[in-house]
């Protein structure tokens, strides 16, 4: 947009220049830092916000484990079968339930499976099928030997039979333990190959390492089958390891195939995880482990939203400092306006970079003192007719008082001149109710002031009974009212007020109509809005008058009295009603044709709240509006005016 003043084009340069250099610098620095930041720091950031919004989790891999070492050979199966079938030569019990009974078959078989210091790897032989039958024998008297002599041993520590007895019997109740759900129907024959297992297990003095992945697996019998194999700790060791790479790498293939509500599920997340980002890493020890990482992207996702945010109050910061600096030239300009508004007559003194604004100023109060004499004029016009409506209340009011004087005096009237004089009373009591009604109305009527209290109304029934009210001066005149109106059109309006305005045009329509012709009221509605013209035949309004027809106390004849005019109040009123209801107002009158317009919207631009009414109160509000225009209504229009003023 174009400056008009020199001065303003200058203070726009030197602001443009300053802010184009500031936020050029501005921008290029943060670029860089941003730079910088993202080459140093913002891995490390990242990788902080990655490990506090997710954890890293392990696939289980416990099945695919024990099916890999069961397929090596280190399965229970086999081995407990073998064992199992010796034992019940021995002597033990096969009988579901006979588990207590394999202490005393143990003592009675002489196996010593319940002693703390049996070493018991005869019970192997029977198993080991490349040896010959000179190397078991050896192997058995030398076993054998051992036994009763470990036998002798635990005796003597023991100090006597009993205690003796005691520890066996707590070491039945440890392998019996260890069969957990099952010790209740167990019988002689598993206890006693428990117990055969586990001190296999802690004879060959094997051990198994349990990563955290394969937590669930079946370790210990693993353990034993290795014990029975006669393995070493090494080979143990390097073919569990090789295992569990194994099935890390099995399960991790597995779960790739998985949906991914499943796949969270096998991490034990929560199945309800929406568009997971999982990252995957071989750890060196052959763990895979995962997580997911949405939060941090989503986290991620906010940076360029925040650089750009940290980029804009950056701007908004330096283009502030730049006006804040650039508004210093009107310190010296608003102390001038002050003064002026102060002391309108006092020069206007300015620096020279402002001389251009002092000019200005200087017309600006020009304009205030043509204005202030504008208003005096007005002011003037309006105490002319006060004092015109001063002249205008005398008169009725003179003539009502020595009408009701006659009316009152003792001397008998006839009944004709009684109704007479009463007629006249009422008449020029009613010219006087109009002029007073109408100065009370306009302190009221005003933008700020008016309340509105809106219904929906039928615009057809609306514009019949404002009408209604004007039927005994358009039959005096004989005048005819048309109304054009389409049925069924509704709008939300305070009827009472727009009644009040909707009158105040039709009457000075009808005031000033040629007698025998035509008045035509129109309502055209649409989506949003519904007009209303009153059209009139009669006398002409001239343009100059035109324009300040809506003015308050404007009458076009000048005169202090009018048979046909009032205070000049109605049109200003009418003006206050509509803008109150958002509309507008306006007239044209050419070629003798006057043509008033209200436009008012359909529905108001605020909401307000009120309590809903039905269509029948909305009639009644019509019916107490409409009347309130004409000659018969005057009193309960007043009625109503007095109760709202106090």
């Amino acid at each position: 947009m174009a400056l008009k003043s020199e001065q303003a084009r200058v203070l726009k340069r030197h602001l443009l220049t300053r802010l184009i250099r500031n936020l050029v610098l501005f921008t290029g620095a943060f670029a860089l830092i941003c730079a910088l930041l993202e080459l140093t720091v913002m891995g490390s950031v990242a990788d902080f916000v990655a490990d506090q919004t997710s954890s890293w989790r392990t696939l289980d891999s416990s099945e695919q484990y024990d099916e890999i070492m069961a397929r090596r050979g280190l399965e229970d199966t086999e081995l407990t079968t073998l064992i199992a079938n010796d034992l019940i030569e021995w002597g033990f019990s096969a009988v579901p339930g006979s588990a207590q009974s394999a202490l005393t078959q143990d003592e009675a078989s002489g196996t010593g499976l319940f002693d703390d210091q049996s070493l018991l790897l005869d019970q192997f032989r029977t198993v080991d099928d490349t040896m010959d039958d000179d190397s078991v024998d050896e192997i058995v008297q030398k076993t054998d030997a051992v036994e009763n002599e470990n036998s002798s041993i635990a005796v003597s520590t023991a100090g006597d039979k009993a205690a003796y007895d005691a520890r066996r019997q707590e070491r039945f109740n440890e392998v019996l333990g260890s069969l957990g759900d099952r010790q209740s129907q167990a019988s002689a024959v598993e206890v006693a190959t428990e117990a055969l297992l586990q001190q296999g297990v802690e004879t060959s003095g094997l051990s198994l390492g349990v990563p955290e992945a394969i937590q669930n697996a079946r370790v210990s019998e693993i353990v034993k089958n290795a014990a029975f194999q006669e393995m070493s700790q090494e080979e143990l060791s390097a073919l569990s390891e090789e295992a569990f790479h194994t099935s890390q790498t099995q399960a991790y293939e597995q779960w790739l195939s998985l949906p991914a509500a499943q796949q969270a599920e096998a991490l034990g997340l929560s199945s309800s995880v929406s568009n997971p980002h999982w990252q995957t890493v071989l750890n060196p020890d052959g763990y895979w482990r995962m997580r997911d990482l949405s939060t941090y992207y989503t986290i991620r996702s906010l940076k360029l939203p925040l650089l750009v945010l940290l980029l804009v109050i950056g701007w908004v910061v330096i283009v502030a400092q730049a006006l804040n600096q650039s508004l210093r030239y009107f310190d010296e300009l608003s102390g001038a306006v002050g003064k002026l508004l102060a002391h309108r007559s006092a020069p206007i003194k300015l620096p020279p970079d402002l001389a251009i604004a002092q000019n200005e100023l200087a017309v600006i109060r020009s304009e205030a003192l043509a204005d202030e004499r504008a208003a005096r004029a007005a002011e003037q016009r309006k105490n002319e007719l006060v004092a015109y409506l001063a002249h205008d209340i005398r008169t009725p009011l003179t003539s009502v008082l020595g009408y009701l004087d006659l009316l009152a005096s003792p001397q008998e009237l006839p009944p004709a001149t009684q109704r007479a004089y009463a007629q006249t009373a009422l008449g020029k009591a009613e010219r006087l109710e109009g002029l007073v009604d109408e100065f009370f109305e306009i302190t009221r009527y005003n933008l700020q002031a008016i309340p509105i209290e809106r219904s929906n109304v039928d615009v057809r029934l609306f514009c019949q009974q404002v009408a209604e009210a004007f039927y005994p001066e358009i039959q005096a005149r004989s005048i005819q009212l048309r109304i054009s109106a389409p049925e069924g059109v509704q709008f939300f309006v305070d009827p009472d007020k727009l009644a009040r305005a909707l009158g105040n045009v039709l009457r000075n329509g009808v005031a000033y109509a040629e007698e025998h012709s035509t008045i035509d009221i129109q309502a055209k509605p649409t989506a949003n809005q519904v007009q209303i013209t009153v059209r009139n035949r009669g006398q002409e309004i001239s343009p100059t008058h035109l324009a300040s027809i809506f003015e308050k106390f404007y009458r076009a004849d000048g005169s202090r009295s009018s048979s046909k005019g009032g205070a000049g109040l109605g049109l200003a009123i009418a003006r206050e009603i509509v803008e109150a209801h958002h509309g507008t107002i306006g007239a044209t009158s050419e070629g003798g044709v006057t043509i008033f317009t209200i436009t008012v919207p359909r529905r108001p631009p605020r909401v307000q709240t009120m309590a809903p009414q039905t269509e029948e109160h909305s009639r009644d509000s019509l019916e107490e509006a409409a009347p309130n225009q004409g000659r018969h209504g005057r009193r309960s229009l007043q009625s109503g005016s007095a109760k709202r003023r106090s």
